[in-house]
């Protein structure tokens, strides 16, 4: 029963979300990638979606992003910020 209902808000959750406005983005964000600087369209490597995994570390961390999975596919890629 309270799966169901947890489905239901879900669903009603992501159909909100994909009525939201597209933001056009017109600032040129600059990261330090695998390859030095790269743009925000650099790091959608040609595909038409990037994932993007977001984190926060402690300062002493000598390493951060290492996903499980690329993510890519023929229309995504992935990146850690």
């Amino acid at each position: 029963m309270l799966e169901k209902a947890f489905t239901r808000e879900r669903d009603a959750l992501s159909r909100k979300r994909r009525e939201l406005p597209w933001e056009k983005v017109e600032k040129e964000y600059v990261f330090d990638g695998p390859k030095g600087k790269e743009t925000l369209a650099d790091l959608f490597a040609g595909k038409s979606q990037l994932i993007v995994y977001h984190f926060m570390f402690g300062a002493d961390w000598k390493e951060g992003c290492r996903p499980a999975r690329s993510g890519r596919t023929t229309s995504t890629t992935s990146s850690c910020i």
